[in-house]
């Protein structure tokens, strides 16, 4: 039982740990994501009715850019080329 015990305790120790990188990604994630908030009173307290409309100019500005920054099809298709070498060298 103290075998058991003990093997539960380092199991959830290991799980528990985070790196440095994980850590400072989170960060970020939480920066970027706080950093497109327009307005953070809304933010806090969302309205729970649904969007009925927003600014016309700024909707087709969004969706002009983002269809005009989308990749070409082809650029999407393109392999994505991964060398894996025993030896350990970078090629």
């Amino acid at each position: 039982m103290t075998a058991l015990l003990a093997a539960a305790c380092l199991l959830g120790a290991g799980c528990a740990t985070e790196t440095r990188t994980e850590r400072e990604f989170g960060d970020s994630v939480r920066a970027v994501a706080t950093g497109q908030i327009h307005d953070m009173g809304a933010a806090q307290y969302p309205s729970k009715d649904a969007v009925t409309g927003g600014n016309p100019e700024r909707l087709e500005n969004v969706v002009r850019s983002h269809v005009e920054n989308v990749g070409e099809a082809q650029q999407v298709k393109t392999a994505v080329q991964v060398g894996v070498s025993s030896s350990g060298s970078r090629n």
